[in-house]
């Protein structure tokens, strides 16, 4: 049996996560939903019954020692991410661990660390690398004469000031699309002290290492939960709302030569409606369970995901440039 531990079985770990698992072990009989973990007991508990789980703990160190399972989900909030997760690895457990894996490049090269060399297996939870519609529109980018790529998020009153730990969804995922790191960055910052302390609007602008040019627009108090992704090739435009679309289903479109040549929705590509799997958790999870029973690295892990953490840092602390 290959044996999965989780910890954190709060709001994401059961609208996101949970139901992912399901799946996978229902397909994959030799998986067994060993256990999970929560401080909160009764939260525990109740997880447990939905899912399947077998037994619930309120320590999550007690559950690794008793249930020594082979691979180790970690769904807390970010301030407790890297030093659960850099214990978790030094027990020498493979770890999926939720974004952003630290709130900075110390917590991050931390975990890194922790991993070992080779390293225990381990992969970040950047779910838009594994939505459907998204990958499609990495394909379509793939044969455009690519030259620039526009992003957008917006959200509904959100005024944490820490608001990075979101927007890294998206600095992640468009270095996904493009295939390449960034090279430089600017930034730019609309502050909202109406609002709320540290409440900002924020833009990036800058290249790639392959020469693509990036702009990012990051708006935390607008009117719809949006996530758009528009790519701009020699005569071709193909654009995706990708996450939290207000008109669902999620569309991809893309216009060649002023004309519309593809409009398609994720319902339609994918023949399914559930949200955890039109927005990657499913094929996120399987994909490490995978890596993990084959021997094989996951991916990203945490060496690849440390630009994103560092360029979420610098929107942290109002840096202005960067590279």
């Amino acid at each position: 049996m290959f044996n999965i531990a989780v910890i954190g079985c709060g709001w994401v770990a059961s609208a996101c996560h949970g139901p992912a698992y399901v799946e996978y072990a229902a397909s994959h009989p030799e998986i067994n939903l060993a256990a999970c973990c929560d401080v909160d007991s009764e939260r525990a508990d109740a997880y447990r019954r939905r899912f399947g789980f077998h037994r619930g703990y309120t320590n999550y160190s007690e559950m690794l020692e008793k249930e020594r399972p082979h691979a180790v989900c970690l769904n807390v909030p970010p301030p407790l991410t890297s030093a659960m997760g850099c214990s978790i690895l030094r027990l020498g457990y493979p770890l999926l661990t939720e974004k952003p894996p630290g709130l900075d490049l110390v917590q991050i090269d931390a975990l890194i660390a922790s991993a070992g060399s080779p390293p225990v297996p381990n992969q970040v939870a950047f779910n838009r690398r594994w939505m459907p519609l998204m990958n499609e529109m990495k394909r379509r980018m793939a044969q455009m004469s690519l030259h620039h790529l526009d992003v957008r998020l917006a959200r509904v009153h959100r005024t944490d000031a820490t608001f990075g730990t979101t927007a890294i969804h998206v600095i992640d995922a468009a270095r996904y699309l493009v295939e390449g790191d960034y090279q430089q960055l600017g930034f730019f910052y609309r502050e909202l002290p109406e609002v709320g302390p540290g409440v900002a609007n924020f833009e990036l602008a800058g290249t790639f290492t392959n020469g693509i040019s990036i702009h990012l627009g990051i708006y935390p108090t607008a009117g719809a939960n949006s996530e758009q992704f528009t790519a701009y090739g020699l005569d071709t435009i193909a654009n995706i709302e990708a996450f939290h679309s207000p008109d669902n289903p999620a569309h991809l479109r893309e216009y060649q030569a002023g004309r519309l040549v593809l409009d398609e929705d994720a319902y339609q590509m994918t023949g399914r409606r559930e949200e955890y799997y039109l927005n990657g958790f499913y094929h996120q999870a399987a994909a490490f369970f995978d890596a993990v029973q084959a021997g094989k690295p996951p991916s990203p892990d945490l060496h690849a995901s440390r630009q994103s953490v560092e360029i979420m840092q610098a929107i942290i602390e109002r840096k202005t440039s960067l590279f």
